[in-house]
């Protein structure tokens, strides 16, 4: 087992969900995305990341870019030999 390895274990999946964005600004928000699946929902857009790392580093550029207000929680997607999380981020526009 090599170093790879270990950091494979540790990684987690994540989701932004943005709202209350408008169209304009969810394209120009979707320019800058990388390393994500984009979905969108009736309630805006749902970005699916590999590595919440990643998904990290996107809610805080967000966040220095609009006014916004962000809560984390997380999901439980398994229940084999070890614990695996989806991170959920809610990432809101505010007014």
């Amino acid at each position: 087992m090599g170093e790879e390895d270990i950091g494979d274990r540790r990684m987690h999946p994540a989701k932004v969900q943005l709202r209350g964005f408008d169209g304009e600004e969810i394209l120009e928000i979707l320019k800058s995305v990388e390393k994500a699946e984009v979905v969108w929902s009736r309630d805006g857009v749902d970005l699916f990341f590999e590595n919440v790392d990643d998904a990290r580093i996107f809610v805080s550029k967000l966040k220095k870019r609009f006014r916004v207000a962000s809560k984390m929680s997380t999901e439980s997607l398994g229940f084999k030999s070890r614990a695996r999380y989806l991170f959920v981020y809610s990432v809101r526009k505010l007014k």
